[in-house]
C-alpha cells in the first residue's frame, strides 16, 4: 500500500510539474522544463541559435560555437512550490568542446498518510539529471561548416526512498548557411530505455525539434518546432532578442498551444501552457546576468535568474 500510495505521489508530480495533457505517458517531465532564462525570454526556440553554454540542453550541436570557456548557473522558483536549479560549463579544445551540467528540481516537503489516511512523517521528493556533452565543428565542401553534438545524461527520480535510474543520449546539429544570417538546426533529445518506479516502466519525453534562426546586427529572430513522440503533439515556438546597445538585450517569445490528434479533430483543447514570455538580459565585464518571466494560468507565474561568464 505504501509503494501504491508514492507511486500515485510520482505521477501527481510530474503531471503538475509540466502540466501535461492527459494522453501523455512518458515520465521524467522535468526533462521537458526549459533552462536558462535567455532561452526561455526567446519562448524556448533555441534549437538553431545554441550559441552559448545551455546548448548542451537544448542542441549540443550548437556546443561547437563556443570559442571561450564559459560557467553558468540558473535559479527558478518553479511550479507547485518546487524550485529548479542548474549549473553547467563548457571548455573548447583542441579535439572539440566538451561540457557538462547538473539539473535539480527539488519539491517541498508533503505531508504523508498511511493506508489508513493517518498522518505519518512528511516526505520530500527531488529530480537530477546529470548530463556529459561533446561537439565538434565539421568543414564540409565551399567551406561549410556544420556543428555536430552529443549528450550522454543519467536521470534520477526520487520520493521518500524510492527512486528511479535510467540513461539517455541526446543528438544535435547545427548548420551555418554560408554568406547568410540564416541557421538551421536539429535536436534529438532523450533517446533511451525505459525507467522503471518501483513496478512501473514508463517512456522517457522523447523530443525532436528542429529550427530556424536569423541574426543580424542586434537583432535575433528564431523559430522551433518540436515533436513529443509519444505524447503525438507537435509544439510551435516563435522568439526575438534585440540589443539596442552591446551591454542590454531585450527578449520576447511565444508559445503556441500543443498540437495534437485531439486539437486537430476539435474533439479536446490541450492544457499545455501557450502564451507569451519575455526577458532582459545585462552583460558586464565579462559576465551576464538574465531573467525570463513566464506566466503558467492557474499554475502560477514562473521567474528564472541566469548568471553566466567567460573566462
Amino acid at each position: 500500500m505504501k509503494k501504491t500510495i508514492l507511486f500515485v505521489a510520482f505521477c501527481l508530480i510530474a503531471s503538475a510539474t509540466t502540466n501535461l495533457t492527459a494522453d501523455s505517458n512518458t515520465g521524467a517531465s522535468f526533462l521537458k522544463i526549459g533552462i536558462g532564462a535567455r532561452p526561455v525570454g526567446l519562448g524556448n526556440a533555441f534549437t538553431a541559435i545554441a550559441n552559448d553554454v545551455t546548448a548542451i540542453n537544448w542542441n549540443p550541436g550548437g556546443l561547437s560555437q563556443l570559442t571561450q570557456r564559459q560557467i553558468s548557473a540558473m535559479h527558478s522558483q518553479w511550479i507547485v512550490d518546487s524550485n529548479l536549479d542548474y549549473i553547467g560549463f563548457a571548455s573548447p579544445l583542441k579535439s572539440g568542446v566538451f561540457g557538462g551540467s547538473v539539473i535539480v528540481l527539488s519539491q517541498g516537503e508533503m505531508e504523508g498518510r498511511d493506508e489508513n489516511r493517518q498522518q505519518t512523517a512528511s516526505f520530500g521528493a527531488s529530480d537530477m539529471a546529470v548530463t556529459f556533452s561533446f561537439s565538434k565543428n565539421l568543414l564540409l565542401s565551399n567551406k561549410r561548416s556544420i556543428g555536430l553534438g552529443a549528450n550522454l545524461k543519467i536521470i534520477q527520480q526520487k520520493i521518500e526512498s524510492e527512486q528511479a535510474t535510467g540513461v539517455a543520449v541526446d543528438l544535435g546539429a547545427l548548420y551555418h548557411f554560408p554568406s547568410l544570417p540564416f541557421t538551421a538546426g536539429l535536436s534529438i533529445q532523450n533517446l533511451g530505455p525505459q525507467m522503471k518506479f518501483i513496478s512501473e516502466g514508463y517512456n522517457l519525453p522523447l523530443t525532436v525539434a528542429t529550427g530556424l534562426g536569423y541574426n543580424i546586427g542586434g537583432v535575433t529572430i528564431a523559430l522551433d518546432v518540436k515533436q513529443q513522440v509519444y505524447e503525438n503533439q507537435t509544439i510551435v515556438s516563435i522568439g526575438t532578442e534585440f540589443l539596442p546597445i552591446n551591454t542590454l538585450a531585450l527578449r520576447a517569445g511565444y508559445l503556441l498551444p500543443a498540437i495534437t490528434q485531439s486539437t486537430l479533430n476539435k474533439t479536446d483543447l490541450s492544457t499545455d501552457y501557450s502564451g507569451f514570455g519575455g526577458g532582459i538580459g545585462i552583460k558586464l565585464f565579462g559576465t551576464q546576468t538574465d531573467y525570463s518571466f513566464v506566466p503558467y494560468g492557474v499554475l502560477g507565474n514562473t521567474h528564472r535568474v541566469s548568471f553566466s561568464a567567460k573566462f
